[in-house]
């Protein structure tokens, strides 16, 4: 790549989209990107599809050897739980002693737009103070027109094939995340459970548990990981919500849907639910387990009211 990202005063994570238009382009930047960070005993992982993985491949030769390549269909399953997979990356090369770490990678923005281009945007914070450099390659002919445009939103740095620019349309997590809100996990008709949140949050959790078993809506795994979650997201509207908090639950073909709304007293933050655990950190450990739980979590506050939508997918095991 020309103009070197050597040349920049580098944070302690830094977080650029490269944009190409043929195979030929992105096989010439991403080895010399590659390349740059093996000479500097840096790790290199890439997290791409099968196509693209051996145009890597074939234009790294030997090189290959020394890059940990993942498959991206099995990377990016759920934006949050990417996240960790990254944090764990970074904090794992660190300890090892490598000089940094080296990451590209393919956010699927084929599935759920919304959801990826609000990943970007966050991995800023989340990864922030971990050592690395991810790369994330856009494909301007073969993606939405709505996630090449809001690269320049999520991304600080750009490269289009000639040098490195600061990105003049970059926008803070904490501004682009309430801007691009979080589609909810859609229901329809009724809920099966209508009930008020009290502090008897362990009652709250039996009687889910008990038509869940009874009625099987999950497998006993995935029905574990419903009522841990149930109970952070109750236990965190007891604490910071007011006296009016409501569970409903839906039953849909695809999937076990529960939200639980409050006064909203204390609503959370744009970042609820996307920041890693780190020593010292206090609260927002819970919204973060949740995520990892869930299929999908979206939450809303607007006119006094917070809502807490999760999902858990009744086809897996």
């Amino acid at each position: 790549m020309r103009g070197s990202d050597a040349t920049l005063v580098r944070p302690r994570f830094l977080h650029s989209a490269f944009f190409y238009d043929t195979d030929d382009a992105y096989s010439i930047a991403l080895a010399a990107f590659v390349r740059e960070g093996l000479a500097r005993d840096e790790a290199v992982a890439v997290v791409s599809g099968r196509d693209h993985t051996g145009l890597l491949r074939d234009a790294l030769g030997e090189d290959a050897t020394e890059v940990r390549f993942l498959p991206a269909e099995d990377w990016y399953v759920r934006p949050v739980r990417t996240i960790a997979g990254w944090a764990h990356l970074l904090k794992a090369t660190t300890a090892s002693g490598r000089s940094g770490t080296r990451l590209v990678g393919h956010a699927p923005f084929t599935q759920g737009l919304q959801s990826w281009v609000r990943f970007e945007s966050a991995l800023n914070r989340s990864l922030d103070g971990l050592p690395g450099h991810l790369l994330c390659p856009y494909d301007r002919g073969a993606l939405p027109d709505d996630a090449v445009l809001g690269a320049g939103r999520t991304h600080p740095r750009l490269h289009d094939g000639g040098d490195w620019v600061d990105s003049t349309g970059y926008e803070s997590p904490e501004q682009l995340l309430i801007e691009v809100p979080e589609p909810p996990y859609p229901v329809a008709g009724e809920p099966i459970i209508a009930v008020p949140v009290t502090e008897a949050v362990a009652d709250l959790r039996a009687q889910v548990r008990g038509r869940a078993d009874a009625e099987g809506w999950l497998s006993p795994d995935r029905v574990e990981n419903l009522v841990l979650a149930l109970t952070e997201v109750a236990t965190n509207g007891v604490r910071h919500g007011g006296e009016h908090r409501e569970l409903r639950v839906w039953l849909t073909d695809t999937a076990v849907v529960c939200e639980v709304t409050d006064d909203g007293r204390v609503p959370p933050g744009p970042l609820a639910g996307y920041l890693p655990p780190r020593p010292g950190m206090i609260g927002g450990m819970g919204l973060w387990l949740v995520q990892q739980l869930c299929d999908a979590m979206a939450i809303h506050s607007a006119d006094g009211v917070t809502r807490a939508r999760f999902a858990l997918r009744r086809d897996l095991p």
